[in-house]
């Protein structure tokens, strides 16, 4: 049996100058693999080698916006040798209404790659779980002498801590902070919130594993939801993406359109 974590195993190339038309570095035998996984898996591209610290930066990036890529440099200005964008095959629910996605799976691989080619200390991973407890059980086995960090927003750590969206809250966050530190950039909105969630008696045990990171505050308040709600608004999204991201966008019907109208 194939290797899940060995992406040159299945004669993965990286993609070539011509972009998103060039052949995906991740073949769809090796995505259904991961989906089908019973255990927590993490395959990561290019092969990094070791590293000392490791920043998993968990979204679904659809899109890749300026504010992963701010988060990503100061992970990697605070210590992390290595950052690895992660994106899961199985993506747990969100909150609120969800609209289709805007982006396909392969078009935000695809981006993803683009993006890491060219910057040294960061790299795409995808996982087969979800759950952060579990990103970070497959990242202690795929770097098992390794730091860990696990490098979100503000608001995704407000997250973490509420217990909707666990069987068993304590024993999920147990066993992510058993491998990992949190670091977290205030998002928009979020001042002295992160603080409060922390000071409550129920999280005592993890406070010290949960740590601010100072990334550019110009871009606190740029999400992928805000991307997708402009470009259905015909709005210029140029500021608020990487250029790598820009081809792929620019081929997107705009969400609410109605084709052949």
């Amino acid at each position: 049996m194939t290797d899940p974590t060995d992406v040159a195993a299945w004669g993965a190339d990286r993609p070539s100058a011509r972009g998103l038309a060039a052949r995906p570095p991740w073949p769809e035998a090796l995505l259904e693999e991961l989906r089908r996984a019973r255990d927590p898996t993490l395959v990561v591209h290019p092969e990094p080698g070791p590293v000392a610290t490791v920043g998993l930066l968990p979204g679904s990036f659809d899109p890749l916006t300026v504010a992963h890529a701010a988060l990503a440099e100061a992970a990697r200005r605070e210590g992390a040798e290595l950052v690895v964008l992660l994106y899961s095959v199985r993506t747990l629910p969100k909150e609120g209404d969800v609209a289709p996605p805007l982006l396909s799976e392969p078009e935000r691989l695809a981006a993803l790659e683009r993006f890491v080619r060219g910057r040294p200390g960061l790299a795409v991973g995808v996982c087969s779980h979800g759950l952060l407890a579990d990103q970070a059980e497959a990242a202690a086995r795929r770097f098992p002498s390794s730091e860990l960090w696990v490098v979100v927003g503000s608001d995704k750590v407000l997250q973490l801590f509420h217990p909707r969206w666990y069987e068993d809250r304590d024993q999920a966050l147990g066993r992510l902070f058993g491998r990992a530190t949190v670091r977290y950039a205030v998002r928009a909105g979020d001042d002295g919130r992160v603080e409060e969630v922390l000071a409550r008696a129920e999280n005592a045990p993890w406070r010290d594993r949960v740590r601010p990171l100072a990334a550019d505050p110009g871009v606190a308040s740029v999400s992928s939801r805000t991307v997708r709600e402009r470009l259905g608004r015909g709005e210029d999204v140029r500021a608020l993406v990487p250029p790598e991201v820009l081809p792929v966008l620019g081929r997107r019907e705009r969400p609410g359109s109605n084709q052949g109208a």
